[in-house]
């Protein structure tokens, strides 16, 4: 495709186009999802591609599937229609009502201590009106933070993960509560896996794994790659976001998962660490700076929790105890159930300036 000379910036109306492409994979549904016709928007979309230089969308008789430059840019796209979304809720909700409360607008990865933590939500800002998002992965929630669309973010990334770069206008805070957490490995406790207290990565070569369709983060990517440089590609044959169906299907032994080392405890399934911990994640809390006393009461509040999951898990609860160094904010189990946690300092350097996503979400 030839790179036009001219260029045109893309407003609300093209973002739309392409988020709803993007989510239908059908240019005539995507059409009635906008109340445009088929022609309207398949015009648009050749304009749109034609200016850009690059080619979003690849048709084909089953559909419409958005490239690799695509996929990034619908995923720009939702982050940017839910900032003008909210500010635009925002806006009509003030002229309703002028003395109405702030929004405090908290986004959070789908993770083993939400269950939990949604009996404190109400705490972290007593005169504000909370609005939560859930992600299952950890890919929109940043986005959406530097675009204003959310006031705290709670969220996994790997360990080996570079945040987005700095520029003069980002006022963005980050704190890492937890620098260092291994991924763990869930099979079927009638699996031969189950016998061993660890589990090479090499000997998961020739298992099927299970993965989660709706992690648009850096953790796939990151799986596959600490994967092949043990010499294998995860060989996925079953997709799912649901975690009992995800559960089930490891529990009958046709698939393994990974697993958030804080997850609880479950019947038929058994949780083992890979030898040398080689798939690691983080757990990083970002917040705005008008938000930071609501930060703070999250970060409390999910410490507190996160501490009790970690004595409540037997393989985990042996390696945090065994590994200060991974969390030098918090302390290890030898105290009591429900003991808080000492403060935590904010990562270095940061200041202002999640493979099976959906086992390894699950509580």
């Amino acid at each position: 495709m030839t790179v036009r000379s001219t260029f045109v910036d893309l407003g609300p109306h093209h973002l739309r186009m392409i988020e709803a492409i993007a989510a239908t994979g059908s240019i005539s549904k995507a059409a009635a999802r906008l109340g445009l016709t088929q022609p309207a928007v398949s015009t648009m979309l050749r304009r749109v591609e034609s200016h850009l230089g690059v080619q979003l969308f690849v048709r084909s008789p089953e559909g419409v599937t958005p490239t690799p430059v695509g996929a990034e840019v619908a995923t720009r796209a939702r982050a940017a229609l839910a900032s003008i979304d909210d500010l635009n809720a925002a806006l009509a909700h003030r002229i309703r009502d002028p003395s109405a409360m702030p929004l405090l607008r908290v986004g959070v990865q789908a993770c083993p201590a939400l269950t939990r933590l949604s009996d404190h939500l109400g705490a972290l800002s007593p005169v504000s009106r909370l609005q939560l998002r859930v992600d299952q992965g950890g890919g929109r929630i940043p986005a959406l933070l530097a675009s204003g669309a959310l006031d705290v973010g709670l969220f996994q990334e790997p360990v080996d993960h570079v945040p987005r770069p700095r520029d003069a206008r980002d006022e963005l805070e980050r704190l890492v509560i937890v620098d260092r957490e291994p991924i763990l490995v869930g099979v079927s406790s009638s699996s031969p896996l189950a016998a061993h207290d660890t589990v090479d990565l090499a000997d998961l070569a020739d298992q099927d794994w299970l993965d989660d369709p709706l992690d648009d983060g850096p953790w796939p990517a990151y799986v596959r790659g600490v994967c092949a440089g043990a010499g294998f590609q995860p060989r996925v044959r079953f997709w799912s976001s649901d975690w009992q169906i995800s559960a089930s299907l490891i529990r009958s032994g046709r698939a393994i998962g990974l697993y958030q080392p804080s997850a609880g405890v479950r019947d038929g399934i058994v949780f083992r660490r890979i030898t040398g911990d080689p798939i690691v994640q983080r757990v990083v809390l970002v917040w705005r700076p008008e938000a930071e006393k609501a930060a703070e009461r999250l970060r409390v509040v999910f410490s507190d929790i996160y501490l009790d999951l970690v004595r409540a898990q037997p393989v985990f609860r042996d390696w945090w105890d065994e590994h200060p160094e991974a969390h030098p904010g918090l302390p290890v189990t030898a105290g009591p159930v429900g003991a808080g946690p000492v403060a935590a300092g904010r990562e270095a350097g940061s200041g202002k300036g999640g493979g099976s996503r959906n086992p390894h979400a699950g509580g």
